[in-house]
């Protein structure tokens, strides 16, 4: 692994913890603004406890995964001279310049991170605490603006972790190797099919099988990848939703085995993960997935993509 690898390795795992448990907030919310679970009803709290519960668990990742330490632990051996230079030939990268990108970079991920998630929180504990009264019009908008922030944060982490990696590539040019860069290319079913979904996430879980079953589809659950081949094996599930980071097998070595095998390689596969589209998109096509959503994606994206899938099995 290059040293540019290396530093995407890590960007990329933080941004997938950090999407996990912002889709959690994001979901909750959302289920209450479409009235599934109902109004009025402790449904609705119950969705609510665990979507503020992630927003601390959230910010925690955040101080954890983004420490300057950590961020520098990796950063060092990637900044190092070379093992075949010749020893006169090695020289340290400028103290102060390293400096000043790490602190810009872990400053400027901390600001546009946790302000909106305080906005989140606030709304999200004003709703729990009971003080706009049982979803009313006045937590109705709390609610509506917590989306709003969720959807802003979606956007910022994006662009965040883009600029992120021009900053440590742009500041740090002269101390990496001179080979190029790559660049990333930037209605309900008519009958209940049965749809098989592979999260290692329990919340999560339970809140995508409750959307699923409110459009009208039979819900399978697996908790890891071994389980999920299982009962793709077993069930013959008409779609499947598999999550990328699972314990056992991870969902790219399930859905290769799926689709290497005749009896199952016509179950669609919608493969999910909270690393970047063209990451998941890249891995996905090398092991035959037929779809991909980035976490957190809007229930309609993944609805859309479910029936469009289903129709083109029909055929």
């Amino acid at each position: 692994m290059n040293e540019q690898d290396k530093i995407e390795a890590y960007l990329s795992s933080v941004r997938h913890d950090l999407r996990s448990q912002l889709m959690v907030v994001r979901e909750g919310t959302s289920m209450i603004l479409d009235g599934i679970g109902n109004s009025n009803c402790e449904t609705c709290f119950t969705l609510l406890r665990p979507a503020l519960e992630s927003t601390d668990e959230l910010n925690k990742l955040i101080g954890e995964l983004l420490s300057t330490s950590r961020f520098n632990a990796m950063l060092k051996p990637a900044l190092s001279t070379k093992k075949e230079q010749p020893l006169e030939e090695k020289k340290e990268p400028p103290a102060g310049e390293l400096e000043i990108l790490k602190y810009e970079l872990m400053g400027m991920i901390s600001h546009v991170v946790r302000t909106p998630l305080a906005v989140v929180k606030e709304s999200l504990s004003l709703v729990l605490d009971g003080i706009p009264g049982k979803l009313n019009g006045k937590q109705n908008e709390l609610l509506s603006i917590a989306k709003l922030e969720v959807d802003g944060l979606i956007q910022s982490i994006e662009e965040i972790f883009q600029k992120s990696w021009d900053e440590v590539v742009g500041g740090a040019r002269t101390e990496f190797p001179t080979e190029a860069i790559p660049v990333k290319e930037a209605e309900k079913p008519k009958k209940k099919e049965r749809v098989l979904i592979v999260e290692d996430q329990p919340v999560i879980l339970n809140m995508l099988k409750m959307r699923l079953e409110a459009n009208n589809y039979e819900v399978i659950t697996a908790l890891d990848g071994q389980e999920g081949l299982d009962k793709a094996q077993k069930e013959g599930p008409n779609l499947i939703i598999l999550d990328i980071m699972l314990p056992k097998i991870n969902g790219y070595k399930v859905c290769q085995l799926l689709k290497a095998d005749p009896k199952y390689r016509a179950i669609p596969i919608i493969i999910s993960s909270g690393r970047t589209p063209q990451e998941i998109r890249k891995v996905g096509q090398e092991v035959g997935a037929d779809a991909y959503v980035s976490k957190p994606f809007e229930a309609e994206e993944l609805l859309s993509k479910m029936r469009e899938l289903l129709e083109k099995r029909e055929k």
